[in-house]
């Protein structure tokens, strides 16, 4: 009889020991979900940034293109003045708005 508890008790450590790595590996196993997971939702997030990047370029390309457009043609608006006001190009007047012109596209 006390040998057979002795087995019993012998038996019980080693259950409760396979249960404690048992446990370990459960704990080992999530832990290792949890950074898929995590990976998963970091590879969507950086999907979104890449595809906001894309939206973004778009909009730059457009926005130049837009701006391309709608520039006065300033050099038409310079003659237009000056022959209003009976003045050339290499008149005082002429040589300011062509300096005005210059700093107004150094702005752009």
């Amino acid at each position: 009889m006390q040998a057979e508890v002795k087995s019993l008790e012998t038996r019980l450590k080693h259950s409760r020991k396979e249960k404690k790595e048992l446990e370990q590996q459960l704990a080992d196993v999530e832990r290792e979900n949890n950074i898929l997971k995590d990976g998963t939702v970091l590879n969507r997030r950086l999907e979104q940034i890449r595809e906001l990047e894309r939206e973004n370029q778009q909009l730059r390309l457009e926005l130049q293109t837009a701006s391309a457009s709608l520039a006065p043609d300033y050099e038409a608006i310079r003659d237009r003045a000056l022959s209003k006001l009976k003045m050339g190009k290499q008149s005082t007047a002429g040589k300011a708005i062509e300096a005005f012109i210059k700093e107004l596209k150094h702005g752009l």
